[in-house]
């Protein structure tokens, strides 16, 4: 058994034995399903959005635990909250988080991102969308990632993040 293996079935014994199990079949239960991306398929409600990731980012839900805490102290406004584990019983295990939704907003302009991310301290890199502040690395900082509402307060709902 891989290491990987091994913390997808620890991962479901302990959600099934804490009550946060969720057979993936259920999910539609918690939302309707809205868009996808690369590591999340989203489920949404009036109030909230879910997103069931896949680990094809991370490669392990201690390092996406890792990378929800950076970003939930980099970004307050949008923070995560564990949800539970998704997935097939004995196969795939997907942590479930859910983040407040952003009612009424549309994606950001570069422009805007980059003028936000200015303001928190952190300073562009010659890749579009990747900053740093000399104590983190934020990337995939791009329009698809973060919104703006009707009052013009910007949002990151996702973004990776990588401590230096």
């Amino acid at each position: 058994m891989t290491p990987f293996e091994r913390e997808q079935r620890i991962a479901e014994q302990i959600a099934k034995s804490g009550g946060y199990w969720i057979p993936m079949m259920q999910m539609f239960d918690i939302g309707v399903p809205g868009p996808c991306g690369n590591e999340n398929s989203t489920y949404v409600t009036d109030d909230a959005v879910y997103k069931v990731n896949n680990l094809m980012n991370s490669g392990s839900i201690v390092a996406l635990l890792h990378k929800i805490l950076l970003h939930n102290f980099l970004f307050p406004d949008t923070a995560y909250q564990f949800h539970g584990f998704a997935g097939f019983d004995g196969r795939s295990v997907q942590p479930v988080f859910r983040q407040v939704r952003v009612a009424n907003a549309i994606p950001a302009t570069q422009i805007m991102i980059d003028t936000y991310m200015a303001a928190l301290g952190f300073v562009k890199t010659e890749n579009e969308g990747r900053f740093s502040n000399g104590q983190y690395i934020v990337w995939d900082v791009v329009p698809r990632n973060v919104l703006v509402d009707a009052e013009g307060d910007i949002f990151v709902v996702d973004a990776e993040i990588k401590r230096i």
